[in-house]
């Protein structure tokens, strides 16, 4: 009787918790893009240096151009956590200034299960959740 008692209730429990997972892997997946720009951003005011952002589902790269580029920030993409990237344009680039270039109206979506998540950079280059 218990054990048919805690069958039922971990069949009732099981979908909710499979939705908590999802929403906090998309979760964690904003934020870490969310911390991984804004550091890009804040390299490129600090190196006085164009930065192009690559964005992957597997890895996301900021690199800093110059005659010689080289990878300023490289950190895992979303796939990592078991979520789905789709992305309007995989390369940003920012100005010196921080200022977006050619990155206006930059749209990540972000999603596992039925959990998504919208991300989009401005023509400024700021990133709006």
């Amino acid at each position: 009787m218990v054990l048919t008692i805690l069958a039922l209730m971990t069949a009732l429990a099981t979908p909710r918790v499979a939705g908590w997972v999802d929403r906090l892997a998309v979760m964690r997946s904003a934020q870490e893009f969310s911390s991984f720009f804004n550091s890009a951003r804040m390299g490129a005011v600090h190196w006085s240096s164009r930065i192009r952002i690559n964005i992957t589902r597997d890895s996301l790269i900021a690199i800093a151009e110059g005659k010689s580029d080289s990878v300023l920030i490289r950190v895992s993409g979303p796939a990592i956590h078991g979520v789905s990237l789709d992305v309007s344009r995989a390369d940003i680039r920012l100005y010196p200034t921080g200022v977006g270039l050619g990155a206006a109206n930059t749209r990540l979506v972000l999603q596992r299960g039925a959990f998504a998540e919208t991300l989009t950079v401005s023509r400024l280059g700021r990133l709006r959740r």
